[in-house]
């Protein structure tokens, strides 16, 4: 009896402490959730808000390049539509990979902007250790705009078109050579996968950069190469280039008598030189989207329409998933071919 009788005392303070303990988690608990909800509604607050101070935005290449010309005057676009400054940093390296980086390890919180391209998709694959995933590091926010290509010979080659090109190529394999502005360039990928559509064979003669291969072609050191439109047009209306084939889905106006790669039979070589913006993975959605409504109000400018023009390129607007889909389809695309042909960056 005395037994049960302390038993239940002990159930008793048993109990009475459960309930004190209770009481006492009650507040702790209540305080958390109205931090969480405090926290939650800042940060809804801050990305709704958004921008409320300066972008940077990333450009990973030298100023005063094709890159540079085109994001300054879209720079200025966004910050009147977004009612912030739009600072413009440029950091230069070898396939665009230190300023890529910075920008994929930027805070996500929509303050850091990368200018990326296909030449940032092909470097992916061209260099080892690259530190970041082109296709997952990001959110790709649109397109800007995309160029094409135009294969071209001096007009005293002896080459009157595309026919004659193979032709002569064949006849002589490996003794006519072409020039590129380096290893894994657009006209580089271009002319091995034209040589292997066409069963031809040249010799790639790189170079460091565009202008010392255009150099070189004008003053007849190399006969052949592959170059942007508005980089060739000059010598072409000039009489010194002759244009030979364009990776332009339709003809271009500029030459309309020139046959595109898919009319002459290789559609695996339409192709373009695109380029865009992206934001480090997690920004947040609302972000993205604002940032992508902006891009196409100044991308309907006239002023930027003539700019784009000028630049041999193509005003795009697109939304976030297309332009995600371009970079994933574009990476495997090129990645391929640069591992098939053990292309590694010089």
């Amino acid at each position: 009896m005395y037994g049960n009788a302390k038993q239940r005392l002990t159930e008793a303070r048993f109990s009475k402490s459960r309930k004190q303990r209770r009481q006492m988690f009650k507040p702790t608990r209540l305080l958390c959730a109205v931090l969480s909800c405090a926290a939650l509604t800042s940060g809804n607050a801050q990305t709704t808000d958004w921008p409320t101070r300066p972008i940077r935005i990333i450009v990973p290449a030298p100023a005063g390049g094709p890159y540079d010309r085109t994001i300054r005057p879209l720079g200025q676009h966004l910050a009147k539509t977004l009612k912030q400054p739009v600072v413009i940093e440029n950091r230069a390296s070898a396939g665009n990979i230190v300023g890529t980086q910075a920008g994929a390890s930027a805070a996500h919180d929509g303050y850091t902007l990368t200018m990326t391209g296909l030449q940032t998709a092909v470097s992916q694959s061209m260099y080892e250790n690259v530190p970041y995933d082109i296709v997952t590091s990001f959110e790709h926010i649109g397109l800007i705009g995309e160029g094409f290509q135009w294969l071209v010979v001096r007009s005293d080659a002896g080459i009157d078109n595309f026919k004659d090109f193979v032709v002569k190529v064949k006849q002589a394999p490996g003794k006519i050579d072409y020039a590129s502005s380096g290893a894994g360039s657009t006209g580089h990928l271009l002319m091995e996968q034209l040589q292997r559509a066409a069963g031809i064979k040249l010799t790639h003669v790189p170079y460091r950069g565009a202008a010392p291969a255009l150099q070189d072609v004008l003053s007849g050191v190399v006969p052949v190469t592959v170059i942007p439109s508005n980089a060739a047009i000059t010598y072409v209306q000039s009489g010194k280039f002759k244009v030979l084939a364009v990776s332009s889905p339709q003809r271009s106006p500029l030459v309309p008598a020139v046959p595109t790669f898919a009319e002459l039979g290789f559609k695996e070589l339409t192709m373009s030189s695109w380029v865009g913006l992206s934001a480090p993975k997690g920004t947040p959605p609302n972000i993205i989207q604002k940032v992508n409504a902006a891009m196409n109000t100044a991308l309907a400018d006239p002023s930027m329409l003539k700019l784009f023009e000028f630049e041999g390129l193509t005003p795009l607007s697109r939304p976030p998933e297309q332009y995600a889909q371009l970079v994933r389809t574009d990476t495997e695309r090129w990645g391929k071919l640069v591992h098939s042909l053990n292309i590694k960056a010089n």
